[in-house]
């Protein structure tokens, strides 16, 4: 009996390890996707508010987050560096204006270094098709999703709360 008991125990003290590092932990982490399918230039500036301090308050208080951004449509522009030989134009609110005088690109492209791997851009590519834009003509730090809302929709089975600017 007693070899039997003490044969379980090392069992349980093999397996117990394995069990605990198959936890990544990521339940615990706040998940949040925000959509983007709004052309106005002060809604986007809104938002780009709202991002940083979401990811200022997560950093200063040690909270594991992760924040999607899903552009669509026709904020799909926000996410791009060339403009040519698409159904888009390059506006100058993309580099000029807002609360910091720099435009929108250089606020996305603050936002991304502030919040590193915890932030993902995702641009449509249902719109890219539709507008003839190429992969070459979006933002480096921006990745493609096949289809804006059904990114929005998975994130928001995998548990993300949905943000919208209205």
């Amino acid at each position: 009996m007693k070899r039997t008991t003490l044969i379980w125990m090392m069992m349980v003290l093999i397996i117990a390890p394995i069990t605990v590092s198959a936890d990544d932990g990521d339940d615990d982490a706040v998940k949040v996707v925000y959509q983007r399918d709004f052309p106005d230039v002060k809604r986007v500036h809104l938002m780009l508010n709202t991002l940083n301090n979401a990811v200022k308050y997560f950093q200063k208080n040690l909270i594991d987050y992760q924040i999607d951004v899903v552009a669509l449509g026709p904020c799909l522009q926000y996410f791009m560096k060339d403009f040519e030989g698409t159904g888009f134009e390059a506006k100058p609110y993309l580099e000029h204006g807002g609360p910091t005088g720099e435009g929108t690109r250089s606020r996305f492209n603050s936002l991304k270094l502030l919040g590193g791997d915890n932030i993902t851009f995702f641009a449509c590519k249902n719109t890219m098709d539709k507008k003839d834009v190429k992969a070459s003509q979006i933002e480096d730090n921006v990745e493609i999703t096949p289809g804006g809302i059904i990114k929005v929709i998975d994130d928001q089975r995998d548990g993300f709360a949905y943000i919208k600017i209205q």
